[in-house]
């Protein structure tokens, strides 16, 4: 890779030569607006991968038979927005050329913003499944249209809000339930719901974007913005498994602010997340 990444790696992770699935960091919390410190999420995420299995029950495979690697974080400094959008659009573009599966993990949700247009780019009928507490559908917030609370928003007006479907939500603006309203984008996050939807999709290209504050804060404290009334691991996890075999071009998994939880549940909880999804990513190709 041409662009400086820090380590150290996902359990399990191998050579980038040869790698199918490319796991990198994208640790940032430049307009984070009311706890801040997602950018510290990539150690600790790695550092709570050494304590779990490369097992999964759910999955019955092992980590260990999956050709992936693990980029590290990218870096990206603090406040200079531009460039870190730049960079991280420029990052993933580099790994698609590769003809690796990106999955993301670690910082704020405005991260996300290149990771969708560049799947977008690709895959111009792409649908994008978000599953979050926050409707992230604000116009602008405190003068800035380009944020946390904004990023849906603006990858709707690009990709088109028929092609959104959002899952969890519970917390937005008045502006915000309007335009999901108008747009008809909610839906309750249960697995006949969004086993509907992906049924509807068919063959079309999807990706998931995963805002780790859909849970319970009761089970994940370790997020900048909290809301009570989140869904359980196990139920993210059985709707994670309706993925399979679809037609998946991307995911990311963001928002850890490890020092918010000092048990490190919520670290691990991501680590294990992570697992989930990379060996999602690996039955695709199967």
């Amino acid at each position: 890779m041409s662009h400086e990444f820090v380590l150290p790696l996902f359990l399990g992770s191998g050579d980038p030569e040869g790698a199918e699935i490319a796991l990198f960091g994208v640790c940032w919390d430049g307009t984070s607006s009311f706890k801040a410190g997602s950018r510290f999420a990539g150690f600790a995420v790695r550092e709570a991968s050494f304590g779990m299995e490369e097992f999964s029950f759910h999955q019955q495979r092992s980590l260990a038979d999956v050709k992936f690697c693990d980029y590290g974080d990218l870096f990206l400094p603090p406040g200079q927005k531009e460039r870190v959008m730049a960079d991280i659009g420029s990052a993933v573009h580099e790994i698609r050329a590769r003809k690796q599966f990106p999955i993301a993990f670690g910082g704020e949700h405005l991260v996300a913003l290149p990771l969708i247009l560049a799947a977008y780019e690709e895959h111009p009928d792409l649908a994008l499944l978000h599953f979050d507490a926050h409707a992230d559908l604000r116009p602008e917030m405190w003068g800035d249209t380009l944020s946390h609370a904004t990023i849906i928003g603006r990858a709707a007006e690009r990709i088109g809000f028929e092609h959104l479907f959002q899952f969890g939500i519970r917390s937005g603006s008045v502006e915000e339930w309007t335009l999901a309203q108008r747009h008809k984008t909610l839906h309750p996050f249960a697995v006949e719901a969004v086993r509907g939807v992906l049924d509807r999709l068919g063959d079309r290209p999807v990706y998931l974007t995963l805002d780790m504050d859909v849970l319970d804060p009761s089970l994940y404290p370790g997020t900048g913005t909290p809301e009570p009334g989140g869904i359980t691991w196990d139920l993210l996890i059985s709707c994670l498994m309706l993925l399979k075999g679809r037609r998946l071009v991307g995911m990311d998994c963001l928002e850890l602010a490890p020092h918010y939880d000092p048990t490190g549940v919520s670290a691990i909880t991501m680590a294990k997340t992570l697992r989930e999804m990379i060996l999602l990513a690996d039955q695709r190709r199967r």
